[in-house]
């Protein structure tokens, strides 16, 4: 027969189990895409970083890209993308904030200017190689958050399908970007 005093003891160490559970690794974790578009992949690389993270930074990178045949839509466009998704779903008060940054011929300007813009951060959270080397060999913590359907979800397969005008596009995407895309009187499929 278990004492009072035992019971109280295990149920206040459930609690604890059960909040430590529930509390994050990280504060902030970056989490850095073109987005062209933003795809499921995406979202499944950002509900990883809610995973880990409080509050999760998003950056949406080579901003000054627009109109080219990997890069159609400019930062506007992308970070509504983005923004579409978040409200939709109810995180908001979970992205920190939204940032862009450009592309430099220098890795540690890049970082540089990624840093300046973005604040502190704990951890980023990318599967592209290239990002997590230079923020790693920076001395960053970085995760990589696994592919998803990579076959299906790469950027250029959706692009190549959305300009040939191919409907498989709008199952690669989250659905407020087909609403996204079909509700907008300009030309966004490009």
């Amino acid at each position: 027969m278990q004492t009072q005093a035992r019971r109280n003891t295990q149920k206040k160490l459930s609690g604890e189990v059960v909040y430590y559970l529930l509390m994050k690794k990280y504060k902030t974790a970056l989490f850095i895409g073109r987005f062209q578009p933003f795809h499921k992949g995406h979202l499944y690389i950002l509900e990883k970083c809610l995973e880990i993270a409080e509050q999760v930074v998003i950056l949406v990178a080579k901003a000054e890209a627009k109109g080219e045949v990997n890069d159609p839509w400019d930062y506007q466009v992308r970070k509504r993308m983005v923004c579409e998704v978040v409200n939709a779903r109810g995180i908001k008060e979970r992205v920190k904030k939204i940032v862009s940054c450009p592309d430099y011929p220098s890795d540690a300007r890049w970082l540089s200017e990624v840093k300046r813009r973005v604040g502190e951060f704990d951890v980023v959270v990318s599967n592209n190689e290239w990002t997590l080397n230079v923020f790693r060999e920076a001395g960053q913590r970085v995760m990589e958050s696994g592919l998803y359907k990579r076959e299906e979800l790469e950027g250029v397969k959706i692009r190549a399908l959305m300009r040939a005008g191919d409907e498989d596009w709008k199952m690669r995407v989250p659905s407020e970007i087909v609403k996204l895309f079909e509700n907008n009187d300009t030309e966004m499929i490009r």
